[in-house]
């Protein structure tokens, strides 16, 4: 049996309550903000509490997204510190590039690099029009095509969740502009899908190619090895082996569709039978897994995860 590492999405600021716990409870976790403090110049405190004064939209998305890694891998280092480490990792948007990284096949400094850049990252001109990403709880007896594609124009599907864990719906993230996306919210039922607030970017779509091509430059020039240990696409239903399918998923993370499932039987196929979610961003006890999770972001949730490798008798592998 395998142990797997899940790391979710940039779609919300993780709690500063978890962060701050673990990182006054773990010298490991101190050590490894002070690390991106260095590489990005932002002070421990400021990355738990998210106490920032962004210039603008795409620098306020940078800063969430080098919050969100931060914590995912201050978790790692403290679970590395027990010789805990994964056989396979995955995640969905950010939280696979994140996983590429723990594999081995992206540096970490490369990573937060890359983050701070997309902080610069322009807008086309003439501006577009006004986009944002919308939740949507749908019947599993239902259709979802009928809410984005072709028969929605300006709604796009940007990200699958799968099912709900009581199998009653498909959670999915819709992006699109924003007007096509209101639209869509005034003809469901009350409380089926719900606009993001907060979220200026139609995440995961086409809509998105203006940023893609910016950072493009960045991407094919950053150094990328052959991870060492296999890496779940949330693009396809694969697993990423060689440092040219690594770039290829941060060239197209931010046009394409993001899926979980993808991701979950990709590990499943590979002998996942426990995963630890690092941080907050995957919603405990909401989502259908195939395999038992534990999700981190308090120090008691560490105590529970070693607990959970004796008792699911989860191989551990060297370090990768």
């Amino acid at each position: 049996m395998t142990l797997g590492y899940l790391f979710g999405a940039n779609i919300s600021d993780p709690d500063p309550e978890h962060g701050a716990k673990l990182y006054e409870a773990y010298p490991a976790m101190r050590r490894s903000y002070e690390q991106v403090r260095d590489w990005t110049g932002l002070e421990p405190r400021a990355l738990l509490r998210g106490e920032f004064e962004p210039r603008g939209d795409h620098d306020r998305f940078s800063l969430a997204g080098i919050r969100l890694a931060a914590l995912a891998f201050g978790i790692h280092d403290v679970l590395a510190e027990s010789d805990i480490h994964p056989g396979v990792a995955g995640g969905i948007s950010l939280g696979g590039l994140i996983a590429s990284s723990v594999a081995g096949a992206v540096d970490r400094r490369t990573l937060f690099d890359l983050l701070v850049r997309e902080a610069k990252t322009p807008l086309p001109d003439p501006a577009p029009p006004a986009q944002g990403a919308a939740i949507a709880f749908l019947p599993v007896t239902e259709d979802p095509t009928f809410y984005y594609g072709d028969r929605r124009p300006g709604v796009y599907l940007g990200g699958d969740f799968g099912v709900l864990a009581n199998g009653t719906a498909r959670l999915l993230m819709l992006s699109g502009t924003a007007e096509a996306l209101d639209k869509l919210v005034a003809q469901s039922p009350p409380g089926m899908i719900s606009v993001i607030d907060g979220q200026p970017f139609a995440v995961h779509s086409p809509l998105r190619q203006y940023a893609t091509d910016f950072m493009a430059p960045t991407v094919a020039a950053m150094a990328v090895g052959d991870p060492r240990i296999p890496v779940c696409s949330f693009l396809e239903e694969r697993a990423l082996t060689t440092a040219d399918e690594v770039r290829d998923l941060f060239q197209r993370n931010k046009t394409t569709t993001m899926s979980l499932p993808h991701v979950c039987a990709g590990m499943k196929s590979r002998g996942v039978r426990l995963a630890f979610v690092l941080g907050p961003t995957l919603p405990a006890g909401v989502l259908d897994f195939p395999f038992p999770v534990v999700r981190i972001t308090e120090p008691h949730h560490v105590t529970e995860a070693m607990t959970a490798i004796y008792d699911y008798a989860v191989d551990l592998v060297a370090p990768a």
